[in-house]
């Protein structure tokens, strides 16, 4: 900007000043969304469901037992993941 308090517009006609100054949106090549984001987001979710399942249903589990299924779970699903990663790059 070339003056602090012009507003900003960013649906200006093409060539206009505020118009040439704006950069395209583009996402980079090769962004891809990553194995370990989407494994621990589905532990995140399984957990939550699984405290509102307990709480709701009134059973009593064992948290250190669950937490070392979630685990396990993640982890071979990361594996697996990588695994899948690395065969598709080849």
């Amino acid at each position: 900007m070339e003056h602090p308090t012009e507003p900003f517009n960013s649906h200006a006609a093409p060539g206009t000043p505020a118009a040439e100054r704006q950069e395209p949106a583009t996402r980079p090549a090769g962004h891809t969304l990553r194995v370990g984001t989407m494994v621990w987001g589905a532990v995140v979710v399984a957990l939550g469901i699984l405290v509102i399942v307990v709480n709701q249903a009134g059973l009593n589990l064992d948290a250190a037992q669950t937490a070392m299924w979630l685990l396990l779970g993640a982890g071979v699903a990361m594996v697996a993941g990588g695994a899948v990663n690395l065969l598709q790059r080849k």
